[in-house]
């Protein structure tokens, strides 16, 4: 495999988990989850969202996500929210037909405090097999920026990453875990930061919200009002030496997500468009009603 087939496989499936885990604002708990009715719904009204903020729950996520208009994988995400930290779990699977000229089985996660409407990493870990080969990384985040304790398959031929830049980079959960953290706090989105991925350094910068109104296509379940929020996205180190793809990949890639208050869980995401530079349009569709239950344990700092 040369090093940019690498490289692009990477990439796409890095940007697919950002799209899984715009919901995650909390710490990661086992415990049972109450189920609810698949049948769509209505989305509730945003206006006393911030009012009705719920109490710390385990909340499990189900996507749909679509290349070109065809369903090609699936994704999961598990999130408890607590005032003093967060972290976040994801399952990221190919289904159907992608199944037969895509193998992709990769879970995700990550840990961190909430310093204000802001966050401070702690760690996160990304396992699993994609296209036959074992995927994993491991980084640890300080004062003085991130440490990649693992990352396999090894892959050396990067140039250098500018220093100030990833010296103030978090990880893609923990970025989104912030989004999502400001929208709970003030209905704000309008937020950007470095974003590593153990090799990689991206730019992300998102702005919003306006209202809007939530597509009802691709199996959504929720329908009626929504907070709309675009982003761009765009490299800025640790491109592949010699590849033909740095202009691409250097210039913004725009995208939109939309949020919903959901009574029990809170905000949610539920639907993100991005552009590929490759691979096009990329769709992820929230397809089931959230499932909560309550925090059974106590976390300790």
């Amino acid at each position: 495999m040369t090093s940019d087939t690498l490289s692009i496989r990477r990439s796409i499936t890095g940007r697919l988990l950002a799209g899984l885990t715009l919901a995650s604002s909390c710490l990661l708990a086992p415990g049972a989850l109450a189920e609810q009715a698949d049948a769509p719904a209505p989305a509730p009204s945003l206006k006393s969202a911030a009012d009705t903020l719920p109490a710390a729950q385990n909340i499990h996520l189900r996507y749909g996500v679509f290349i070109h208009g065809y369903r090609a994988l699936g994704a999961d995400a598990d999130y408890v929210l607590q005032p003093w930290g967060y972290g976040v779990e994801t399952h990221l699977y190919t289904v159907g037909l992608a199944s037969w000229f895509l193998t992709l089985n990769l879970l995700s996660s990550a840990q961190g405090h909430f310093n204000g409407d802001n966050v401070a990493p702690v760690s996160f870990s990304n396992s699993g097999f994609a296209h036959g080969e074992e995927e994993k990384a491991h980084i640890d985040f300080d004062l003085t920026g991130p440490h990649v304790a693992v990352f396999l398959p090894v892959d050396k031929q990067r140039e250098p990453l500018p220093a100030a830049e990833l010296k103030q980079s978090v990880d893609m959960l923990s970025f989104l875990v912030a989004l999502t953290h400001r929208m709970t706090l003030k209905q704000d989105c309008t937020f950007s930061r470095p974003v590593f991925d153990g090799i990689r350094l991206s730019y992300l910068d998102v702005h919003g919200p306006s209202q809007t109104t939530l597509p009802k296509d691709h199996g959504s379940y929720f329908r009626g009002d929504a907070l709309k929020c675009d982003f761009t996205g765009r490299q800025i180190g640790g491109f592949s030496i010699g590849t033909r793809f740095k202009a691409a990949q250097s210039s913004p890639h725009k995208g939109t997500v939309w949020f919903v208050h959901d009574p029990q869980g809170g905000f949610v995401p539920a639907r993100i468009e991005f552009d590929h530079y490759k691979m096009g349009q990329i769709l992820v569709v929230l397809q089931a009603a959230p499932k909560v239950s309550a925090v059974t344990h106590t976390q300790t700092r």
